[in-house]
């Protein structure tokens, strides 16, 4: 196996979820036919430096000829597992007399350039899977995995099946990481200190912004040294959470149509913004802007954020990258509005694919590879490298349910929720994103109201659709 990605810097699932939206160039993006979907998962430099192409390693890159599979994917932390399952002998049969080769570190923008000059991997993940399928240069994988023995979708999460079709079709084969989006994570050694009682964790927007309150802690001059709750960070930071935890499906697939200027999503933008009023919205870029305290679990890591609404990745990267702060990690149901319709116990949930390109010289070889990251094999060797789950039902079975501390509540949560949404779906979700975080802040600082916010909201994103074509 020759090693493809890049030596100068690894993106980790974390730092690529956080980074995301970026877009890619104009002309690669003109090459490959029409506009910019921005998604969450969207483009990250792979290195420190700008490059078009994965960088290779010491070795000369392999040729994409003959049998070769060639994987490209973007979590640099996905690596070590990628590694161990390639040794398997299971896997080496799999895939027969077929060589594999594979690259991390990769994005969108990389993808791109790849198929503009005729040259694509013959698949890829971790990328804005809708954006490749509506630019026409995917295969759709029904009939292969009608035809697999490893594959079933009748022992998948059936929201998970749901959220791998567009146009009623399979854009890939879902695996690496597909499972549960949102819960509410706690230090229960911080909440016991600040006297609450961490056995009752807040069911409601209205009760986790008084534990926020008596989380939050100042210095002698009125610095900000530790918050409860950034009801923006992580999961929460989309627009998604914060609309469906008003009971508000902002995007209406099947009329193609957004709902943002609405009155549950202006509460929710004003309520969200108390947290940093209390935290102080100059404090909370202060502390973000420090090493080691920023987003995606960096902060919470380090024991200056008491609360993440995070996927179920959370407890087992939080073991792996730093257990003295793991052993006090809690997770419950993410908070909602105490007025909210639809029940309080919600879930998001969305795939991960293996995608396989058109123009990729070796499909087959490429949808056994994606095949085999379902076997029992496979995601045993993931969720203990570095705690992804796929919502393969008998799988989960399998899971110790004290495996990681707060994974107990993701396990049980598949199947209690009262309602599920299966997120990212909008060809412009990236788009809505970016605007969200612009006017969120508004609001927060005081310079629009939360109906201005919402109405500007939903003016942005029908100008977009237009622009786009799309309307």
């Amino acid at each position: 196996m020759k090693e493809m990605s890049s030596k100068k810097q690894r993106v980790s699932r974390r730092d690529f979820i956080r980074l995301g939206g970026l877009s890619a160039g104009a002309a690669v993006l003109a090459a490959c036919g029409g506009g910019g979907d921005e998604e969450p998962d969207g483009e990250v430099e792979a290195t420190e430096e700008s490059s078009s192409e994965p960088e290779e390693s010491s070795e000369s890159a392999p040729t994409q000829e003959g049998n070769s599979i060639v994987w490209w994917f973007a979590w640099g932390n996905l690596e070590a597992a990628v590694e161990a399952i390639e040794q398997l002998d299971g896997f080496k049969e799999h895939i027969g007399d077929d060589t594999f080769e594979w690259a991390s570190g990769t994005n969108n923008e990389q993808v791109l350039t790849a198929l503009a000059g005729g040259e694509p991997p013959d698949g890829a993940s971790n990328l804005q899977y809708p954006m490749f399928w509506s630019r026409g240069v995917l295969i759709p994988v029904d009939d292969r995995i009608a035809g697999s023995s490893i594959i079933d979708l009748d022992d998948m999460i059936p929201a998970l099946v749901e959220g791998s079709k567009y146009d009623g079709q399979m854009i890939g084969v879902p695996g690496i990481e597909s499972f549960l989006w949102w819960g509410l994570n706690y230090n229960s050694d911080h909440v016991s200190a600040a006297g609450l009682d961490p056995d009752s964790p807040p069911a409601t927007v209205e009760d986790a912004l008084e534990w926020h309150r008596a989380l939050t802690e100042f210095d002698a001059a009125n610095n900000l040294v530790k918050i409860g709750l950034d009801p923006y960070d992580a999961m929460a930071s989309e627009i998604d959470y914060s609309s469906f935890a008003y009971g508000l499906r902002w995007w209406d697939e099947e009329n193609g149509k957004m709902v943002l200027d609405d009155p549950r999503l202006a509460e929710a933008i004003d309520t969200f913004g108390e947290f940093y009023r209390i935290a102080g919205p100059d404090n909370m870029a202060g502390m973000r802007s420090v090493e080691g305290q920023g987003t995606w679990g960096a902060a919470y890591n380090a024991g200056v954020q008491s609360m993440i609404i995070e996927g179920y990745w959370h407890p087992g990267e939080t073991q792996i990258q730093q257990p003295e702060i793991a052993q006090y990690n809690r997770a419950s149901w993410a908070p909602v509005a105490a007025n909210r319709e639809g029940g309080s116990k919600i879930m998001a949930t969305g795939p991960h694919f293996v995608i396989i390109f058109k123009d990729g010289k070796n499909q087959e070889g490429m949808f056994k590879v994606a095949e085999y990251l379902q076997t029992p094999e496979s995601m045993d060797i993931i969720y203990n490298e570095v705690g992804w789950l796929v919502g393969r039902l008998s799988y989960l079975e399998t899971v110790s349910r004290d495996s990681y501390p707060g994974i107990d509540f993701y396990l049980s949560a598949a199947d209690t929720a009262d309602e599920y949404l299966v997120g990212r779906r909008s060809p412009i979700h990236g788009f809505v994103n970016t605007q969200w975080t612009e006017l969120r802040e508004a609001v927060y600082r005081d310079l629009m109201t939360p109906a201005e916010a919402v109405a500007e909201l939903q003016k942005r994103a029908d100008d977009e659709w237009e622009a786009q074509g799309l309307g």
